[in-house]
Protein backbone atom coordinates (compact mmCIF):
# COMPACT_ATOMS: atom_id res chain seq x y z
CA UNK A 1 0.00 0.00 0.00
CA UNK A 2 0.77 3.68 -0.35
CA UNK A 3 1.15 6.03 2.59
CA UNK A 4 -1.78 7.59 0.66
CA UNK A 5 -3.83 4.37 0.65
CA UNK A 6 -2.51 3.44 4.15
CA UNK A 7 -4.11 6.73 5.50
CA UNK A 8 -7.49 6.40 4.09
CA UNK A 9 -7.46 2.90 5.30
CA UNK A 10 -6.58 4.07 8.57
CA UNK A 11 -9.26 6.75 8.53
CA UNK A 12 -12.09 4.17 6.97
CA UNK A 13 -11.23 1.79 10.09
CA UNK A 14 -11.64 4.84 12.27
CA UNK A 15 -15.18 5.76 10.88
CA UNK A 16 -16.33 2.71 10.73
CA UNK A 17 -15.12 0.76 13.83
CA UNK A 18 -15.25 4.03 15.91
CA UNK A 19 -12.01 3.79 17.67
CA UNK A 20 -8.72 5.29 17.40
CA UNK A 21 -6.35 3.04 15.03
CA UNK A 22 -2.54 4.51 14.54
CA UNK A 23 -0.23 3.87 11.78
CA UNK A 24 3.70 3.16 12.40
CA UNK A 25 6.12 1.25 10.25
CA UNK A 26 3.71 1.39 7.49
CA UNK A 27 1.31 -1.15 9.40
CA UNK A 28 -2.02 -0.34 11.12
CA UNK A 29 -2.58 -0.79 14.94
CA UNK A 30 -5.19 -0.52 17.71
CA UNK A 31 -2.39 0.85 20.30
CA UNK A 32 -0.80 3.77 19.71
CA UNK A 33 1.95 5.49 19.67
CA UNK A 34 1.84 6.36 15.47
CA UNK A 35 0.06 8.43 13.60
CA UNK A 36 -3.43 8.59 14.93
CA UNK A 37 -6.46 8.82 12.96
CA UNK A 38 -9.16 9.13 15.61
CA UNK A 39 -13.51 8.13 15.23
CA UNK A 40 -15.86 11.04 14.45
CA UNK A 41 -17.46 12.46 17.78
CA UNK A 42 -20.41 11.56 17.91
CA UNK A 43 -22.66 8.25 16.85
CA UNK A 44 -19.73 5.88 15.47
CA UNK A 45 -23.08 3.75 14.25
CA UNK A 46 -23.99 5.97 12.31
CA UNK A 47 -20.97 7.47 10.56
CA UNK A 48 -20.62 7.89 6.99
CA UNK A 49 -16.77 7.50 5.27
CA UNK A 50 -16.25 9.58 2.77
CA UNK A 51 -14.40 7.07 0.55
CA UNK A 52 -12.65 8.77 -2.56
CA UNK A 53 -13.55 6.05 -4.96
CA UNK A 54 -16.23 3.74 -4.96
CA UNK A 55 -16.07 0.68 -7.28
CA UNK A 56 -19.19 -0.40 -9.27
CA UNK A 57 -18.88 -4.03 -9.69
CA UNK A 58 -22.12 -4.70 -11.74
CA UNK A 59 -20.78 -1.91 -14.41
CA UNK A 60 -16.95 -3.08 -14.51
CA UNK A 61 -15.15 -2.64 -17.52
CA UNK A 62 -14.75 -6.00 -19.31
CA UNK A 63 -11.01 -7.04 -19.85
CA UNK A 64 -9.23 -9.50 -21.63
CA UNK A 65 -8.69 -12.24 -19.27
CA UNK A 66 -12.81 -11.50 -18.24
CA UNK A 67 -13.91 -12.03 -21.98
CA UNK A 68 -11.76 -15.46 -22.29
CA UNK A 69 -13.27 -16.55 -18.95
CA UNK A 70 -16.91 -15.44 -20.42
CA UNK A 71 -16.34 -16.97 -23.98
CA UNK A 72 -14.94 -20.26 -22.50
CA UNK A 73 -17.71 -20.69 -20.02
CA UNK A 74 -19.80 -19.76 -22.51
CA UNK A 75 -18.99 -22.89 -25.03
CA UNK A 76 -18.58 -25.12 -22.21
CA UNK A 77 -22.15 -24.52 -21.21
CA UNK A 78 -23.42 -24.68 -24.68
CA UNK A 79 -21.61 -27.88 -26.11
CA UNK A 80 -23.47 -29.24 -22.40
CA UNK A 81 -26.87 -28.18 -23.38
CA UNK A 82 -26.33 -29.90 -26.94
CA UNK A 83 -25.47 -32.98 -25.55
CA UNK A 84 -28.62 -32.83 -23.19
CA UNK A 85 -30.89 -31.90 -25.77
CA UNK A 86 -29.73 -34.09 -28.40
Amino acid sequence: MTPDQLRGAARNLAYGLGIPVYIRDGRIYQNGPGLAFLPPSGDPAVAEVPLAHEPDIANGSLTIAKAVGLLLITTQTLWLSWQMLT
